[in-house]
Order: C-alpha cells, then structure tokens, then sequence
C-alpha cells in the first residue's frame, strides 16, 4: 500500500492516504469497488480510508458515457421546452403589447418599442452572468431566481399605468429574468445527449413558436372580455404553472467542480472560427427579427388582410418556427449542425428578399411560413454551433454566455434601425435591410466553417 495525493481534473480535491490503485480507480471511474461504504470510507483488507464527501465522478468520463435517451434526459428536454415557452416565447407576445400600448396608454411607437427593446436585450445580455453560474454548479439557484423575476415582473405588468412602471417591470423584471435562464436548455441537454443532441434542442426550442402562439391568443380572447390586468394576471399564471417543471426538475448531469471561475474565456478571442462565426451571428440577427415586428402592419397598410386577419399571419410564423426547429433537426445528425445552420441561414435571406415580391394574401402567408421556419431553425441551431467548438466542457456555459452577451447589442440595435428605415425607405427598405444583413452574416458564418474544416467543401461538421 503507498500514499498518492490525487489532483481531480474539476478542481474537487479528492486528496487522501493509503488509497490503492483499486480504490484509485474508484476516484476517477465513479465505480465503487467492493467493499466500499457510502458514508465515505473506504475499506481494504481491513484497512480503512478516509475520502472526501465531496468528491465526484472524472467529468470527462461523464461526457463520454452520456445516455443519449432514457427518462431523465427526456425530461430535461420537457423542463427546456418551458424555459424556451416563458423566454423567447413570451419575447414573441410583444407585437400583441406594443399595439395595446399605443391605442390604449398612447405611447408613441418608438417609445413603446423600447419597452420591448430592453427587454429582448436583457435576454440576452444577462446570459452573460448566467453562464459562468452555471459553470460554477447554480443551475437551480439560476432557474428559481429567473422564475421569480419573471412571475413577479409580470403579475407588476398588470398594475402598471405610467411608461417608467413598465419599464421597470416589463423590461427590466421580466428580461433580467429571462436572461439567467435563456441559455440552460442547450447547456443542460448538451450533458445529456450525443446524436440527438441537435434534435433535442430543436424540440426545446419550439417551446418559442408554442408560446408565441398560445400566449397572444389568450391575451387577444380575454383582455376584451376582463380588461388588462387580469389578462396580464391570467398570463401571469400560465408562466407560473410552467416554469414549475424547470424548477423542481432541470439538473444538468455533470457538476462542474466548486471554485471561482471567470466570468470571460479569454481563449475565446483567439478562437477565430468562434469569433467569426459570432460576428456573422451578429449580423444576421441585425434583421433576423424584423419580418415578426412589420409583417403585421405591413399587411394592413398595404391592404393585404385586414387586422384581425394579420394577426393571425404572426402565428402563423410562429407555428412553423417551431416547426423548423423540430422537423429539420431529423437531419443534422447526418449533415452536421453547423452544415444544417448554413443551410437554414441561405433560406432566410432568400425569404427575406421575397418579402419584397409580396403583393397577395396568399402569397405573404407562404413567405412567411418560409421565414418562420428558417429562422426557427438557425435560433435552434445557433447555440449547438457555439458549443460545439468549445474545446472545454467546463467553460460551456461561460462561452455561451459570452456569446449572447455580444448578440444583445444586435437584437438591442435592431428595431431601432428598421424603424429608421422605414419612413424613408418604406417597406421595400426594411425587407431590403433583413436580406442583406441575413445574407452578410450568412457569408461570415459560412467562412467560419471553412475555418473550422480547414477548407473543407464537404464533410459532416
């Protein structure tokens, strides 16, 4: 028997004497030999060793043995599907908020945008501190705390009645809550699954057309009929009742090891397919979201479908977002989810452009089924890309974080900038911004792979 001071890979430290090579191996593999006592003592031959409580199975070990299936990580895909419902689903009930405000408290447009401006920013931008929690083991802490903001930013949402009250609740409240829990679902699941992993995130993440659906038609139905506040309440409940899954119940499978951890991944600037790639995220999303803020006025203006029926062309978009991002993920195990994001990207700035020839209801109805769809699936694919090229799976969680904390500022530009547009342009200049930019930022994610591939035209990455 010899003494071995055992440095564990997760920063636990699982320093111990007199172990043996088969209690060693107990230490690294998870895999209690016999005679081994779960109080944490260890006995051999009648000799008995002390370990640490809190020592925890090789990380790495972890990642290779990934189920891939079964009940609980089934389960982590429902609890994401939630988080996705109460995140960018609730971001997508905006437009229904944004026409409420203007009738009924006139606001001005751009000042009631704003209230959904920062909202959608915070979203993204509170990634930025969610992800090096989470990489630090506060998956539970983030998701409670993201409940509670959301509920209670929401229920606050219903008493509001000067423009700073709904800043404060709507946009603050609600976005900050958002924003720590955003980002899990693809972190949590991506210990969980291998091959499915893409598909996975896909029917997380139609939990955004889901809610984008349902939750502007129970305000719709209801608000004429029991007035705003209790429909904002009654919305308050649905969010209530769905984020409880999430909370009783998302874990991820690997702990990361305690200690402090940085809240930026300096090795990420250097990474330039990552930084490429980012950049023409960065891009893209400068119109990626507009077609979902205009086409309904658009319509109407253009007397394509009155206003009952416009309203009607926003589920529509939503209903084959999620979709897009169910049905084509069948296929990137096979072609590779960064191939599947290029793919998804090229069609949507084809259908953006397309806006352009719009000049029936019908013929709007199907390009915006098109471009519902296609960016359905680039926002689920989105964040697989970005883990992918982690080489580390302790700093997922900080490099995804990074990551959304860089795309705020596009989401935060982007409204802005088409409603400068269109005065001057029209809307001929709005779907003409929304297919460059998508086309641009197709081009650079494009050139990222490349990088990735080291030129390579055709193979599965």
């Amino acid at each position: 028997m010899m003494d071995v001071k055992h440095s564990h890979p997760d920063g636990v430290d699982t320093s111990s004497t007199n172990i043996t090579d088969k209690d060693s191996t107990f230490l690294h593999s998870g895999t209690r030999p016999a005679g081994t006592e779960p109080s944490g003592v260890l006995q051999n031959n009648g000799a008995t060793i002390e370990v640490e409580k809190t020592s925890q199975p090789d990380q790495a070990n972890l990642l290779a043995t990934r189920p891939n299936g079964g009940w609980k990580a089934w389960l982590q895909v429902a609890c994401g599907f939630f988080l996705y419902f109460n995140t960018y689903g609730l971001i997508n009930t905006f437009g229904i908020y944004q026409n409420y405000y203007t009738t009924e408290f006139g606001f001005d447009p751009s000042r009631a945008s704003l209230i959904g401006g920062i909202q959608t920013f915070l979203l993204f931008f509170a990634s930025g501190a969610a992800g090096p929690l989470y990489d630090a083991g506060y998956t539970s802490f983030l998701v409670l705390a993201g409940a509670i903001f959301i509920v209670l930013g929401t229920m606050m949402q219903s008493l509001c009645i000067h423009y700073w009250q709904f800043i404060l609740a709507q946009s603050l409240c609600i976005g900050l809550g958002g924003g720590l829990i955003s980002a899990l679902t693809p972190t949590v699941l991506s210990t969980y699954f291998t091959s499915l992993y893409p598909l996975t995130v896909g029917i997380a993440g139609s939990g955004t057309g889901i809610g984008g659906i349902i939750l502007p038609i129970v305000f719709r139905e209801l608000q004429p009929k029991i007035g705003f506040p209790w429909t904002v309440r009654v919305i308050g409940f649905i969010l209530l009742a769905t984020l409880l899954l999430p909370v009783f119940f998302l874990r991820p499978r690997m702990i990361p090891g305690t200690g402090r951890r940085k809240i930026i991944d300096t090795t990420a600037f250097t990474d330039w397919p990552l930084v490429t790639l980012l950049i023409g995220n960065f891009i893209y999303l400068l119109g990626g979201f507009t077609p979902f803020f205009y086409v309904q006025v658009f319509a109407v203006e253009n007397n394509i479908a009155d206003a009952n029926l416009s309203f009607y062309i926003i589920a529509v978009m939503n209903a084959t977002s999620a979709l897009g991002r169910v049905l084509p993920n069948f296929l990137s195990p096979y072609t590779g989810p960064f191939n599947m994001l290029i793919i998804t990207s090229v069609l949507t700035f084809v259908f953006a452009f397309a806006f352009e020839g719009v000049q029936s209801l019908a013929s709007l109805i199907i390009v915006s089924m098109g471009f519902g769809g296609a960016t359905g699936l680039f926002f689920a694919l989105q964040p697989v890309v970005v883990i992918g090229l982690c080489p580390n799976p302790k700093l997922i969680g900080t490099r995804v974080g990074m990551a959304f904390c860089f795309l705020s500022f596009s989401v935060l530009a982007s409204n802005p900038i088409a409603g400068a547009i269109q005065p001057a342009g029209g809307y001929s200049g709005v779907w003409i911004w929304t297919g460059v930019t998508t086309g641009v930022g197709t081009a650079l994610m494009f050139a990222a792979r490349l990088m990735k591939t080291n030129g390579a035209l055709i193979t599965k990455v």
